[in-house]
C-alpha cells in the first residue's frame, strides 16, 4: 500500500502469505553443510562459533546436561541469524513481534 505509511513493517506479502517464516529459512538453507571436502570460509566460521559455544556452556552447565547444550546453542543461532537478518532493508523479522520476544521471555 503505498498510502501507508508503515507498510514496510507488514510482515505480510500482496497474497497475505507470512513472509517471516520463508526468509528465515531461506536463510538457514543457504548456511554451507559438512557434505564437501575442504570446508569454506563461512563453514568454518560457523564451526568455530559452536564450538566456542559448546565449551562455554560445558563449563557454565557441566557434562551432564549435552541436550541442553544443544538446544541453547540452537536457540541462540536461531536469535542471531534473525537478527542479523533485520539489519537488511525491508525485511521484518519474527524477533520484532512482540508475540515472538512475550513467548521467550515467559516460561
Amino acid at each position: 500500500m503505498m498510502t501507508n505509511l508503515f507498510s514496510t513493517f507488514d510482515p505480510a506479502s500482496s497474497m497475505s502469505l507470512s513472509l517471516n517464516w520463508i526468509s528465515t529459512f531461506i536463510v538457514i538453507s543457504v548456511i554451507p553443510s559438512m557434505y564437501w571436502l575442504i570446508p569454506s570460509r563461512l563453514s568454518l566460521m560457523f564451526n568455530l562459533l559452536y564450538k566456542s559455544l559448546y565449551n562455554e556452556f560445558k563449563t557454565l552447565l557441566g557434562n551432564k546436561s549435552q541436550g541442553l547444550n544443544l538446544m541453547i546453542i540452537s536457540l541462540f543461532m536461531f536469535i542471531l541469524i534473525n537478527n542479523l537478518m533485520g539489519l537488511l532493508p525491508y525485511i521484518f523479522t519474527s524477533t520484532s513481534h512482540l508475540t515472538f520476544t512475550l513467548s521467550m521471555a515467559l516460561p
